[in-house]
């Protein structure tokens, strides 16, 4: 008699839950659909910009920027429609977790931002160096180049909440080992020059 009561409580909660099932799978081929329909649009978008074209002119990147940002949107969008389906479910732990992974999608977007306009800003600087006619444009174009990377970097990483500190005391060291000679070499120069200015100066006054 307790058996079969214990399986009638079974059937009865599993039926009860079969709604909170159905709800679960379509939530999640909604999210799976209008994802993928998101990230065609978002893929869209940024390939008739153009932009792409503007940015990576000489170099071609590992991920265009169209297929990067189009994966993005997808696996926002889903996990969206997923942490909805989970909730239906009850399952509270995994809703948590999703969330977290939710709240981190507009930084990694803010992030992406920040690094493609430090990099396109850097390699617009390194063309207009190149095309100069400057002693030394290449060496020079690739140090400012990859100053304006380390500088985009120093910006970005903080709107993942990861700390800078370290890179922040890097750059001032590179930065002083690049400056500091040629502060060295301009003094001695001047040196020479004050020197000089300074002998003609008592000349004219002895006369």
């Amino acid at each position: 008699m307790d058996e079969t009561l214990f399986l009638k409580e079974i059937y009865v909660s599993f039926i009860n839950y079969v709604p909170n099932l159905i709800a679960f799978f379509i939530l999640i081929f909604l999210g799976w659909g209008i994802g993928k329909i998101g990230g065609k649009v978002v893929e869209e978008i940024i390939k008739r910009s153009k932009i792409e074209k503007v940015i990576f002119r000489e170099t071609k990147p590992i991920i265009s920027l169209s297929s990067f940002f189009s994966i993005l949107t997808f696996l926002g969008i889903l996990l969206l429609f997923i942490q909805s389906a989970v909730d239906v479910l009850g399952i509270k732990a995994i809703s948590n977790a999703i969330s977290s992974i939710l709240d981190y999608i507009p930084k990694i977007f803010g992030f992406a931002i920040v690094v493609i306009a430090g990099y396109a800003v850097s390699e617009y600087l390194k063309i207009r160096i190149e095309e100069s006619g400057i002693g030394l444009r290449r060496l020079i174009s690739r140090i400012i180049f990859w100053i304006g990377i380390y500088i985009s970097f120093l910006i970005a990483l903080p709107i993942l909440g990861i700390r800078t500190f370290i890179l922040e005391i890097l750059f001032v060291i590179f930065i002083l080992s690049i400056t500091l000679p040629f502060s060295v070499a301009l003094t001695l120069v001047l040196k020479d020059e004050l020197k000089k200015e300074i002998k003609k100066w008592i000349k004219k006054v002895r006369i």
